[in-house]
């Protein structure tokens, strides 16, 4: 019966984010890719979860707070029947690519937010290890590696920002929010591929932001792992200061979900 469930479940996770997915033939994928065969596979395939919230008066990186930047805590109790803020995703993982699915509820309306994955960690000895070769940053957009040069583009170094991006979306009037992206890298026990740069951004990045940057895959950071201490795998983040997203870089940012709870 849970099996059953699941296989439903699941495919219909792969319908919704594959027919969004203008680089996947549909039709053609079903054939080759099935449901059932990727949970007889490896159950971990598939995630079903929760993202935890940040505590709203506690710093991002950047020092900004939630309740600060965007005018309240959004925990069920500014305002009369409001419900607190939360946010879920799903992930199938097939063939070396992740297809996710990231909901968020209850935020603040008309925010343009952003998603993050991290890459650096500290291992058990208490050595740090990782970080985006690109920008020496503990984490860097959830987004494929394809798109890493149209990401370079909108970064500090060469704009001012932008609303359009490719780890971002605006809420609604509601606070409802939505991203369905399709991930050239697996999700769990991946690497993130910094290599899919072009020699060009590389270049424009090494001489007008980090001279050291270097187009290498770097280890995704899971806080799970027994051996890694980290403080998120997936962190959302608002942009209440200035509305607008920076590529590469966080920048100014008020943090709201992690994923996984410590």
């Amino acid at each position: 019966m849970w099996k059953n469930m699941t296989f439903v479940i699941i495919g219909i996770v792969l319908a919704n984010i594959v027919l969004a997915d203008s680089d996947l033939n549909f039709k053609g994928n079903l054939e080759e890719i099935t449901v059932k065969k990727a949970i007889s596979a490896n159950y971990s395939l598939f995630l079903n979860e929760q993202f935890e919230r940040f505590d709203p008066a506690s710093p991002s990186n950047s020092g900004h707070t939630v309740i600060d930047e965007c005018g309240g805590a959004f925990d069920g109790s500014d305002f009369q029947g409001q419900l607190p803020a939360s946010a879920k995703f799903m992930s199938v993982q097939l063939g070396g690519k992740s297809y996710m699915s990231i909901d968020l509820y209850n935020s603040r309306p008309n925010t343009l937010y952003t998603i993050w994955i991290r890459v650096k960690g500290v291992d058990r000895d208490g050595n740090p290890f990782g970080g985006s070769p690109l920008t020496n940053g503990g984490a860097t957009p959830l987004a494929a590696g394809s798109k890493l040069d149209e990401l370079e583009e909108i970064s500090p170094w060469n704009s001012p920002g932008s609303t359009a991006l490719v780890n971002g979306f605006t809420t609604n009037s509601s606070g409802r929010g939505k991203l369905i992206t399709k991930l050239d890298f697996p999700l769990i026990g991946g690497s993130y591929p910094f290599n899919k740069i072009s020699n060009a951004a590389l270049e424009n990045i090494r001489n007008l932001q980090n001279p050291s940057a270097r187009a290498i895959p770097v280890a995704i950071v899971n806080p799970r792992d027994i051996n890694v201490n980290a403080p998120f795998a997936l962190r959302i983040v608002s942009h209440c200061q200035d509305g607008l997203g920076h590529g590469l870089s966080p920048a100014n940012r008020e943090t709201w979900f992690d994923w996984p709870s410590q």
